[in-house]
C-alpha cells in the first residue's frame, strides 16, 4: 500500500485486487416522506499517479483529499461552484510544493529569520510552513462525509522539530446545510518538554486573475504588515488586489469572521476559533487564486515569541476553521 494512506478495518469489507478493505462507494442512503435523499458519504479512490485520496460528499457539496499529500484538501465545491484553485501540474509532481487547495502549515506558518530559530541553546533549520504539508498522513477514521487523519513526530521530523507530537485534522462535509466545508485540528504534546505550537491553513480560493479590480476582502483587523514592502501600521481595511503581488499580514483581529466577495459568485464566508491571531492575504501575479490564511501566530513567531502559544507535557490545544459557500 502506498505511504500515507492506511484503511480503516471494517469488518466483511470488500477486498481490493491486494487484499486491502475496500470502501464502498456509497455508503447509504435515506428518505424523507417518500423522496430518496443520499446520505453524506465518503468515497476512497486513487488518482492517476495511483495517490489515495478521498472524495466527501453531502447535498451538492464535494470535496477531495490527499491525506499521502501533506493531509491536502485539493476540492471543495457546492452545486458546481468550484471554492478552491488548484494547479494539478504541482500536485502530480511530488517533488513540487502544492500550489493549491489546502495545505496544512506546522509547526510553523511563514518564514524564520535566516530559515532558523534557537530550543535550549540549540539552533534547528526549518523551511518555510513547517513539515506537515510534505508528510505522508495517517487516515484514523472514516464516518459519513468525515474523515480524520493524523501526522505525528518521528525520528526524521526530531531533525527539524526536537518534540514529540500529534497533530489530528479532520475534514467535515457533513454539518447542517451541506454547504460547508469544516477542518478540525488537535494538536498534543507528547513528549517530556514544552513544545512550542504555531498552526495554520493556506487556503488558495478560485478568483479569477481578470476580475481582481471588483474583489473585495473583509478582515476586520486593526494592524497590518506589508512582507512585500515591510511597512507596517494601523490597517485601513482595504488592500489593493490589481497590484502584481499582495503578502499582507493582518493581526489585532476584532472578529474571527473573513468574507471574500468574487463577482458573480456566492460570497465565501471564512469563521476561524480564537486558535486563530492572524490572517495573511497573498496572491502572485497572473494566477487565478487569492490565498486566505488563517494562522495561529505571526511569521517568525518561533524567533519573536509574538502569540507563541507554548503546550505543556500531555497538553493540547484545538482549533477549527470553517468554509462556507
Amino acid at each position: 500500500m502506498k505511504a500515507g494512506y492506511q484503511a480503516p478495518s471494517l469488518d466483511g469489507a470488500r477486498k481490493d485486487e491486494f487484499g486491502r478493505p475496500k470502501l464502498p462507494d456509497t455508503l447509504t442512503s435515506m428518505s424523507f416522506d417518500g423522496v430518496s435523499v443520499k446520505q453524506p458519504t465518503a468515497e476512497h479512490f486513487r488518482d492517476s499517479s495511483g495517490l489515495d485520496m478521498f472524495r466527501l460528499r453531502a447535498g451538492s457539496a464535494v470535496a477531495e483529499l490527499a491525506p499521502g499529500r501533506g493531509g491536502l484538501i485539493t476540492k471543495f465545491s457546492v452545486g458546481g461552484d468550484e471554492v478552491l484553485f488548484l494547479d494539478r501540474s504541482t500536485f502530480a509532481d511530488r517533488k513540487q510544493n502544492v500550489r493549491g487547495g489546502i495545505p496544512v502549515l506546522f509547526p510553523i506558518a511563514g518564514r524564520l529569520t535566516g530559515d532558523r530559530y534557537q530550543v535550549g541553546g540549540q539552533s534547528f533549520p526549518m523551511r518555510q510552513h513547517g513539515l506537515a504539508r510534505h508528510a505522508s498522513w495517517e487516515v484514523m477514521d472514516v464516518q459519513l462525509a468525515r474523515v480524520t487523519m493524523e501526522f505525528r513526530s518521528s525520528p526524521a521530523t526530531k531533525v527539524n522539530f526536537p518534540f514529540d507530537f500529534v497533530l489530528r485534522m479532520a475534514v467535515d462535509l457533513g454539518r447542517a446545510g451541506f454547504r460547508t466545508l469544516a477542518i478540525e485540528v488537535t494538536i498534543q504534546n507528547t513528549g517530556p518538554r514544552p513544545m512550542p505550537t504555531h498552526f495554520g491553513l493556506h487556503p488558495y480560493f478560485l478568483v479569477p486573475d481578470q476580475d481582481r479590480d471588483r474583489i473585495r476582502v473583509e478582515v476586520d483587523a486593526s494592524y497590518a504588515y506589508d512582507n512585500n514592502s515591510g511597512d507596517s501600521g494601523p490597517w485601513s481595511g482595504e488592500v489593493d488586489l490589481t497590484v502584481p503581488s499582495v503578502d499582507l499580514h493582518l493581526s489585532d483581529l476584532q472578529s474571527q469572521t473573513v468574507l471574500l466577495h468574487i463577482p458573480g459568485r456566492t460570497p465565501r464566508r471564512i469563521e476561524m476559533s480564537d486558535l486563530f491571531t492572524t490572517v495573511v492575504l497573498w496572491q502572485s501575479a497572473l494566477q487565478d487564486f487569492l490565498c486566505v490564511e488563517p494562522w495561529s501566530a505571526p511569521a517568525d513567531a518561533f524567533n519573536t515569541g509574538l502569540c507563541l502559544r507554548t503546550l505543556e507535557p500531555g497538553d493540547s490545544i484545538s482549533g477549527e476553521v470553517v468554509i462556507s459557500v
